[in-house]
């Protein structure tokens, strides 16, 4: 599950107990603390504790929590402590501060303002710490807040973490509204990444690509339809009205849906494309690819559910050519695709050479003729047995 890290800075000796108390609330709040006295603190053994701790931020850290307290800390090779190292590395990586001063020491800063000469030891071990405060509100313009013990602390951040989180949610809100639409539809990387190069004719590409995709997913029902996986028996015919009426709702089924694909792909994608020069609509095009392969699923349903219902022997050869009326249909969806994509990829090779592009996206649906025939001639056997 994914956390937010939120790391801890602060001298460790002095505020030991402090430490301990934030890496409780952290973690009774659902998020990670990041203390280098803990065992789930990042070590690469390899490196010294300066560059482990600053790694630690730069690698990890999504929120900073940095208390001062009277204690500048060790000095590293710039002259600057590890705790004033670490804020440097979180200000640089942009990532939110939480500072918190402890009150004594900004009550002896107001006095060292104004005689910086004078002996403040009982109050901090180095002046440099309120160099290191005027750093953090001068420099950085960072806001600060004073404590006197640990609840402070917490009762603070539950304030400021809330304020945090709201306002991400704000920014979260204008950066979704500035998202096309069709990036939120669930198309895949390659979609995407079709759209952001924008290259020559990559509307057309980006729906050729689109309908590839689901085309993929439909990829379980056609192993299904190839290999003639049956599960059970669909439905079962017995009496003579009912196989009539079952054989002329199938034809109806597969007759409304290939007049339902011929004006999907001749109608509707001529639209969503639009004409030369006007930007194509990326939300129809999603749509014309996922009906698309939701009616080619259709028809392999179609096709496995009439081979799964039960009839008299005496029909068995009219349910077999039926159902083979959906093959052609079935043949011409597979392919639709790949001729596209030779068309495109003959397109943009004429643009590359100046030469004029003619784009054809059309499709002829229609059921296979000869197996049609082959129906009639059963479908008129079985009428007249039912006569006789």
């Amino acid at each position: 599950m994914n956390k937010l890290n939120i790391f801890v800075s602060s001298t460790c000796y002095d505020l030991s107990q402090i430490r301990v108390d934030m890496s409780d609330f952290i973690g009774g709040v659902g998020h990670n603390p990041v203390l280098s006295e803990f065992d789930n603190f990042p070590v690469n053994p390899q490196e010294n504790t300066i560059k482990n701790c600053i790694n630690a931020v730069r690698d990890s850290a999504d929120i900073m929590i940095l208390i001062v307290g009277n204690r500048y800390g060790s000095l590293v090779d710039t002259g600057k402590s590890i705790t004033n190292s670490e804020f440097l590395a979180a200000k640089q990586k942009r990532i939110p501060i939480f500072v918190f001063v402890d009150k004594k020491t900004l009550s002896a800063l107001y006095f060292y303002k104004e005689n910086k000469d004078a002996n403040f030891s009982k109050f901090v071990d180095s002046t440099k710490v309120f160099d290191f405060i005027n750093e953090i509100r001068n420099d950085s313009q960072l806001w600060t807040f004073e404590f006197e013990k640990a609840q402070d602390i917490v009762s603070i951040l539950k304030v400021q973490l809330s304020y945090l989180f709201r306002n991400s949610l704000k920014i979260r809100a204008k950066y979704e509204q500035r998202i096309p639409s069709v990036f939120r539809l669930g198309v895949s990387d390659d979609a995407i990444r079709i759209l952001v190069d924008k290259e020559d004719l990559y509307e057309y590409i980006f729906f050729a690509q689109v309908l590839f995709d689901e085309m993929q997913n439909k990829m379980h029902v056609y192993n299904d339809y190839k290999y003639s996986i049956r599960y059970g028996i669909k439905s079962m015919i017995r009496s003579n009205s009912e196989i009539m009426d079952w054989v002329s709702n199938r034809i109806d089924s597969i007759s409304n849906l290939v007049v339902s694909l011929g004006s999907l792909v001749n109608r509707a994608l001529a639209d969503f494309l639009n004409e030369p020069g006007v930007p194509a609509d990326l939300n129809g095009l999603f749509y014309v690819a996922k009906t698309y392969a939701n009616i080619y699923e259709e028809l392999l349903r179609w096709s496995i559910d009439t081979n799964c219902t039960s009839v008299p022997d005496y029909c068995e050869e009219v349910k077999i050519k039926l159902a083979a009326l959906a093959n052609k249909v079935l043949i011409s969806l597979r392919e639709f695709p790949k001729i596209i994509m030779d068309n495109l990829i003959n397109a943009k090779s004429s643009i590359e050479l100046n030469e004029k592009v003619e784009l054809s996206l059309s499709l002829k649906v229609e059921l296979d003729e000869q197996a049609l025939q082959e129906y009639n001639v059963e479908f008129e056997k079985l009428t007249l047995k039912l006569l006789s």
